[in-house]
């Protein structure tokens, strides 16, 4: 949930302050504040090297093309293609399936493996917030 956006883009601006669901210890919802800031301070303590300028230029607007050459980085390939492993249990039937990135693995795959982390992690703050609500 992302406050009130006027316009569609507006919800996906990071410098908004964002709601994040989250569950205090009594067992009540509540929605919790997470500013342009905390996200911030998650991708420069959480990443190595680079990466926090990575994904500071691509919130900012920046296509992945334009952050291959900017930043000298693998380009992303158009388009990714992924494979199918089957997940088999001990008597060989399939309990479920994951998907591969077929090839070397290029920037849209990693920026979306980046972006998992991070929403992780501001999912992480936010309930760690509401655990200090009543």
């Amino acid at each position: 949930m992302i406050g009130t956006a006027t316009r569609p883009s507006d919800g996906a601006d990071p410098r908004r302050t964002q709601k994040r669901v989250a569950t205090t210890p009594s067992g009540r919802t509540v929605l919790v504040d997470i500013t342009g800031d905390d996200r911030l301070q998650i991708l420069k303590e959480g990443l190595p090297g680079r990466w926090p300028e990575l994904m500071m230029a691509r919130e900012r607007g920046c296509t992945l093309e334009q952050i291959a050459r900017d930043f000298k980085v693998q380009p992303p390939c158009n388009p990714c293609r992924y494979k199918r492993i089957p997940q088999r249990n001990t008597e060989g039937e399939v309990i479920a399936t994951e998907e591969v990135h077929d090839g070397p693995a290029c920037l849209a795959y990693y920026m979306a493996r980046v972006y998992a982390w991070w929403e992780t992690a501001l999912h992480n703050l936010a309930d760690s917030r509401a655990r200090l609500m009543v």
